[in-house]
């Protein structure tokens, strides 16, 4: 089990749970072009093969005190053989589930979700209320879009497995709209277009803030320098864009550092601009 990896914010500890890492090929960018993406690739520093860029799968946990959030909870058992870290890393920074008192996801896509339902069903955080961005819980459980899935298909079984990790916490959860604080010093942010109400977590305390961004970014390697690459299960393609170009350029100018559940560890990282649009640097 390896040690935590821990940032401080004043009183505020905020904590990465890795799970592990996937390799996103090309295709996964219906942007993609060849000479742009090794460009990107060689401006941001992350290695790149030609064919696929490593996707850190990660959540988080915000402890102050006896008070723990969890921001998004990992991939499903079986999700691939280089994730499943997820509960191990919850237990190395000795946090039992039962301690948790929110679970406020940034969206409801499967590897946000998948360590909320333990095998039989049960919720694994039985005393924490899931907050979520409202309209992400109406399309997730919409039986208009589970229809327009294939049935057999990739998109139709990850949409099962996301709809079987809410499923225990239906009674014990909170939609928000808009600019909302859950509790003192975390903020929901609506950032959306990945999905309908994706958003970020933005911590304070004191002076200091620090945005936990969602899924701004799947890959570092190209989707800085090139902030119109989107991925293709963008739920709206041209708003994700729109939000990760304005939202880097108000990160290069405001400084605040940023974590990210597919953003490279140990971070926190601040966003610069670059010759070719803007990088990620140490914070």
């Amino acid at each position: 089990m390896t040690s935590p990896i821990v940032h401080r914010l004043g009183e505020t500890e905020i904590i990465t749970l890795i799970d592990g890492h996937g390799r996103a090929p090309n295709g996964l960018f219906p942007a993609f072009d060849p000479a742009r993406a090794e460009a990107a690739a060689a401006q941001s520093g992350e290695a790149y093969d030609g064919r696929t860029v490593n996707v850190p799968i990660q959540g988080f946990a915000i402890r102050r005190g006896a008070d723990v959030t969890i921001v998004d909870a990992g991939a499903p058992d079986g999700y691939s053989d280089t994730t499943g870290a997820y509960l191990d890393s919850l237990a190395a920074a000795g946090i039992a589930p039962g301690d948790v008192t929110r679970l406020a996801m940034t969206h409801l896509h499967v590897d946000h979700v998948g360590q909320l339902a333990r095998p039989d069903g049960s919720a694994t955080f039985p005393n924490a209320e899931l907050i979520h961005g409202a309209a992400d819980w109406d399309h997730f459980t919409s039986d208009a879009v589970y229809a327009r899935t294939k049935e057999g298909g990739r998109e139709r079984a990850s949409l099962d497995s996301s709809r079987r990790a809410i499923r225990p916490y239906a009674h014990q959860r909170r939609g928000v709209t808009g600019e909302t604080e859950i509790a003192p010093g975390l903020t929901m942010v609506p950032l959306p277009g990945h999905t309908p109400g994706h958003c970020g977590i933005r911590v304070s305390d004191g002076t200091e803030t620090l945005l936990i961004w969602g899924d701004t970014i799947h890959a570092n390697a190209f989707q800085l320098a090139l902030p119109e690459w989107g991925v293709l299960f963008d739920v709206d393609g041209e708003a994700a864009i729109a939000t990760r170009k304005r939202l880097f350029d108000e990160l290069a100018t405001d400084h605040t550092p940023v974590l990210g559940p597919h953003v490279p560890t140990p971070g926190p990282w601040h966003v610069e601009r670059a010759p070719l649009g803007f990088r990620l640097v140490p914070a």
